[in-house]
């Protein structure tokens, strides 16, 4: 599955990662919110996209409708999913840093999950908690984070490749 968040409605930035993940046989496309406008959202038309809502998104009655009509899943956070037998939740974030880490550790520790996939703080963090694997894909839009990045992730093998846009 493929992992990102964080767009803010870098056009460019989401032009240039359709591009890079075109062809790629990806089950999913997750995304840990701050998708902002629904023209954005609309780029993704053609994937199956898993998301939640981020603080930055706006317009929630339009992205919801552009999430339908394109069979994507946009809800507010947390989102639980089950892939390939892999039971996933996905939030955004909470407040600043410190929250968010305390958030997501505690659904890792928690054991009911395979994988936490969040975002928010514009860092990439890959790391396992009590045997679940955790997943900030950094941002795709690069803002604040000075590069523009996704993550593939394979359950699985429990790899997760970090990738450049």
């Amino acid at each position: 599955m493929i992992v990102v968040s964080d767009s803010h409605d870098n056009l460019d930035a989401v032009k240039r990662f359709l591009e890079a993940v075109k062809g790629e046989e990806a089950d999913a496309v997750i995304h840990a919110g701050d998708i902002v406008s629904p023209f954005t959202l609309k780029m993704f038309a053609g994937y199956r996209l898993y998301g939640v809502y981020g603080n930055n998104d706006g317009e929630r009655l339009v992205l919801s409708k552009v999430a339908a009509e394109n069979g994507m899943v946009l809800v507010e956070q947390p989102l639980f999913l089950e892939l390939g037998g892999y039971k996933i939740v996905v939030v955004h974030g909470v407040r600043g840093a410190e929250d968010t880490h305390r958030l997501v550790v505690s659904l890792a520790k928690s054991g009911d999950f395979d994988l936490v996939v969040y975002g928010h703080l514009h860092k990439v963090d890959i790391r396992e908690v009590s045997e679940t694997l955790i997943v900030n894909p950094g941002t795709l839009s690069g803002y604040l984070a000075g590069r523009r990045t996704y993550a593939v992730v394979d359950l699985e093998k429990r790899v997760v490749e970090v990738r450049e846009v």
